[in-house]
């Protein structure tokens, strides 16, 4: 085909910084297509006591030739907004006989080009986040002063203030799952930005490195979604840095030469997994031991687990690399990549084989606002757990606990579940009661039994997170505020299955 010229003008969003945009990458990609001559317009740019280094002040105005197609050229913008770039083709030097039938255009024609003037309606409404986040903390408020309706309809008896009370609850559940949807967003908002990356790391590392994506249309908060490029960005760079090996390693170990580096993001109750996989040559433990003592994490005469070792890369400044180099060494990442994680509620999972490659999971919450959650009470205390966590109710026999003293699984329909007592795990004070209840609980496939004093039902539940002298508490997810202004801690089911594992005994007891 005949190059064609095409003139480009791009206009980043000046929040596409936070966004983890890169205009640098995407005019180099441009320039890989053809003949491209870019000018910066930096006329937005304001005085220097007024600067903001978050926000993006620059606009590109580029003249590309290329064989490429405006649709080749557009896909370059595929994760812009609109508004964001304007492509058009050149018309240069057209032909007089052109020119003529320019100024004498059949009768048919006349019709078609005055609609085509006409500008089209929009179907969508740009708004910013931050009304978005106004509007999801006054829907928490309305949601707390809902449930105190309740409970005040509840307890003086008046059907009138109950009836009001239900129909302002379905009302609300209608807004909140409304509210929720306007701020979700595909994963693949975040997956698309990482092809560049790939492609340019490889080359720069000489490998021959494939990305593979799946699951891009899972949905989670835009709060989520926003936080993730960093993190992944030093996940990936990993992967292709200290993971993949080089070309030569690979085929000695009948390795396909062209490594893969995956994506993969799906739905696991209220959680969405991310995983990054490699196939190259999993981690050095050995590697990691060794760095660690000499660091000072570790003492030379200690025998950390195995997990424990692999969890040493999340240290601050922690790296294997020999040399320091512009992709790796700093040991600026992994620790990046917690952090961003525990201010997400999230945890992080390792599962890696010699030789065989490595897969890191990123757990979180699909959204940080509301949940639907389940009460349950603790000698005085509440406490909330994750609807979506919640399998089934059983009954708990204090005769048989007293006959089964010191045994920690529970067989239910043939299938041996480990459990544990919350009063015993939050240490609380109190006589324990005759019907109590097993709540079973589930994280992915794990589950685990909790036996509590009493269920007391489904609850709206509005997550308040911990201050930072609080977020070291290990077992809880947040709080909330029940109806009647009472405090409640929201369990973090994932910590106690851990926590089950950890101390459940081979034994086991029969529960009707």
């Amino acid at each position: 085909p005949q190059p064609k010229t095409f003139k480009i003008r791009y206009t980043p969003d000046p929040t596409s910084i936070k966004n983890g945009q890169r205009p640098d990458l995407l005019i180099d990609e441009l320039d890989e297509m053809g003949d491209l001559q870019a000018t910066i317009d930096a006329s937005h740019i304001p005085l220097l006591s007024e600067l903001d280094p978050h926000i993006m002040y620059l606009r590109w105005d580029v003249r590309l030739t290329t064989c490429a197609t405006t649709e080749d050229i557009e896909g370059v913008f595929m994760f812009l907004d609109e508004h964001e770039y304007h492509v058009e083709k050149v018309h240069e030097n057209p032909p007089k006989a052109a020119l003529n039938k320019e100024k004498q255009p059949e009768p048919t024609q006349e019709p078609t080009t005055s609609k085509s003037a006409k500008p089209e309606k929009s179907a969508t409404v740009r708004v910013p986040a931050a009304r978005l986040d106004d509007l999801m903390d006054q829907l928490g408020e309305l949601v707390i002063a809902q449930t105190r309706l309740e409970q005040i309809g509840t307890t003086s008896g008046d059907t009138e203030t109950l009836a009001v009370s239900e129909e302002l609850g379905r009302l609300i559940t209608g807004l909140r799952d409304s509210t929720l949807a306007m701020r979700m967003l595909p994963i693949e908002v975040v997956f698309g930005k990482f092809r560049r990356v790939v492609r340019n790391l490889s080359e720069e590392l000489a490998k021959d490195v494939a990305l593979v994506t799946s699951g891009g249309d899972t949905e989670l908060d835009k709060t989520v979604i926003d936080s993730l490029t960093e993190p992944l960005v030093h996940m990936i760079r990993n992967a292709l840095d200290h993971g993949i090996e080089t070309a030569e390693t690979r085929a000695k170990t009948a390795k396909p030469v062209r490594a893969t580096v995956g994506l993969v993001a799906e739905q696991s109750g209220s959680e969405v997994l991310i995983r990054v996989t490699d196939d190259g040559g999993g981690l050095d433990a050995e590697a990691i031991r060794m760095r660690a003592i000499d660091r000072g994490l570790l003492k030379a005469e200690d025998s950390p687990t195995l997990d424990s070792l692999h969890r040493l890369i999340f240290e601050p400044a922690f790296s294997t690399a020999q040399e320091v180099s512009s992709i790796s060494g700093r040991g600026v990442g992994m620790d990046a990549v917690r952090r961003v994680v525990n201010d997400l509620r999230g945890s992080i999972d390792i599962d890696t084989k010699k030789g065989i490659g490595t897969t890191i999971t990123l757990r979180l919450p699909v959204t940080l606002a509301i949940i639907e959650g389940f009460l349950v009470r603790v000698g005085d205390s509440i406490f909330v757990l994750p609807l979506s966590a919640v399998r089934e109710c059983v009954e708990y026999s204090t005769v048989e606990n007293e006959r089964s003293s010191g045994r920690s699984m529970l067989r239910i329909r043939q299938e041996l579940v480990p459990f544990i007592k919350l009063q015993d795990v939050f240490d609380i004070e109190g006589h324990p009661e005759k019907d109590r209840r097993v709540v079973i609980v589930g994280d992915g496939d794990a589950r685990v039994g909790l036996v509590v004093d009493d269920v007391l039902g489904q609850h709206q539940t509005v997550i308040k997170t911990f201050s930072i002298f609080h977020r070291g508490i290990r077992g809880f997810a947040g709080s909330t505020i029940l109806g009647n202004g009472q405090v409640a801690l929201i369990v973090d089911v994932a910590a106690l299955i851990k926590h089950a594992k950890d101390h459940a005994t081979p034994k086991a007891r029969e529960v009707a």
